[in-house]
């Protein structure tokens, strides 16, 4: 059962109170005022739907009273009824003027009068409940709307997340998009060391340091005051101005979920890449060292072959060989260094083969590095001095 409207009766006469208020009470709760001067302190802690008020009272009128309660007490979610005995144009263009939003003249039937009352309460009642009503579409669509735009910021994070080539681009990034968060933050990089980022290259306070050491292993989320700790296996990040809304709060922390788990993939893929470039290094370096060990091989078989049938041809005379014999050994010598001439093919191709796998290799580094993002690293925060505290 909904609750029962309020209403205030204003009127110096104890006697016309009295009957006004017997014949609403079975429909409203109400409350009495002997003066305007009383209204307005009832008025205080009193929030009725409609007032009902004597023109004619000692001190301040009703004319006076009901304009004040209309542009100052209450003027949206109440209703003034003002009571004359004086009914005539004059006097209902004066109520008029002064926000009134009905006249009743005296005498008047009481029934009329607690139907009037009962209509212009169910208008405000429900004229307060759609206002409330709007109020809170207004700040759902609001709220959709930041969620929209952050969430954009977001997506738009990952894309030139995406084509940072280096460790520094991805701390720029981040700080970029928090600066268009709206928030105050630092990084701290695990990698073979802790490495600690302010905004704009600032270095961070000692004290934010220890409090990077201390809470980095504390969980994936980790509150304390305004503030708020994000970790990752690799990165951890600290906000400094966490909003105080509830609803807000929770819609940064699910941000910075999204974000830290970005970076952390970022770097582990920078790290993969790093690894990957090392190996191509130690490849096309031990290519290099073949093509000299491979070359210093040809020199040297050509080099013993020639020496070997030199000294053979020229001992021809001393082994008394018959002119059969010394052509035959002569073959054999030609024979055996054209085997060994025939791996030199075999070693090209080798060479051809491990070169093409670098060619693809850098190729393939080469379609990964992109243009990097131009991040905004004149960050202003308004200090030169990020202290955590």
């Amino acid at each position: 059962m909904a609750d029962k409207a309020k209403v205030l009766i204003v009127d110096d006469e104890q006697a016309v109170r009295d009957m006004i208020s017997a014949a609403l009470k079975p429909f409203f709760v109400c409350e009495q005022a002997a003066s305007a001067s009383e209204a307005y302190d009832i008025l205080d802690n009193f929030t009725p739907q409609v007032v009902l008020m004597d023109i004619s009272m000692p001190g301040i009128d009703g004319l006076a009273a009901c304009e004040k309660i209309k542009t100052e007490l209450s003027p949206t979610n109440c209703a003034v009824f003002l009571v004359s005995g004086y009914n005539n144009l004059d006097m209902r263009l004066r109520a008029f003027d002064v926000g009134a939003d009905d006249f009743i003249a005296k005498p008047f039937q009481m029934k009329e009068l607690v139907t009037k009352v009962q209509k212009v309460s169910e208008f405000i009642q429900s004229q307060t409940l759609l206002k409330a009503s709007e109020q809170e579409s207004i700040t759902l669509a609001m709220s959709s709307m930041q969620q929209a735009s952050h969430y954009s910021l977001v997506m738009q994070f990952f894309k030139l997340l995406n084509q940072c080539n280096d460790l520094q681009q991805v701390v720029n990034q981040f700080f970029s998009t928090m600066k268009q968060l709206g928030m105050l933050s630092s990084i701290m990089i695990k990698q073979e060391q802790m490495d600690f980022y302010g905004p704009a290259g600032t270095q961070i306070s000692p004290i934010e340091q220890n409090i990077f050491e201390l809470l980095c292993t504390k969980g994936r989320l980790h509150n304390f005051g305004r503030r708020l700790i994000v970790n990752e296996k690799s990165v951890s990040f600290l906000i400094k101005n966490m909003p105080e809304s509830p609803e807000e709060s929770g819609a940064i922390q699910d941000i910075s979920v999204a974000i830290i788990e970005g970076v952390e993939s970022k770097l582990l893929d920078l790290g993969r890449q790093q690894a990957m470039e090392k190996i191509v290094l130690n490849i096309s370096s031990g290519i290099s060292s073949l093509q000299n060990i491979s070359d210093e091989y040809k020199s040297l078989i050509l080099d013993v072959t020639n020496d070997l049938n030199q000294q053979i041809s020229s001992s021809f005379h001393i082994l008394d060989l018959t002119e059969e014999q010394e052509l035959f050994i002569a073959n054999l010598i030609a024979k055996e260094a054209k085997k060994l001439s025939a791996l030199e093919p075999k070693m090209d191709l080798l060479k051809s083969n491990l070169t093409s796998v670098i060619e693809q290799t850098d190729k393939y580094f080469a379609m990964e590095k992109v243009s990097a993002p131009e991040s905004d690293t004149h960050i202003d925060l308004n200090t030169t001095k990020p202290e955590l505290f």
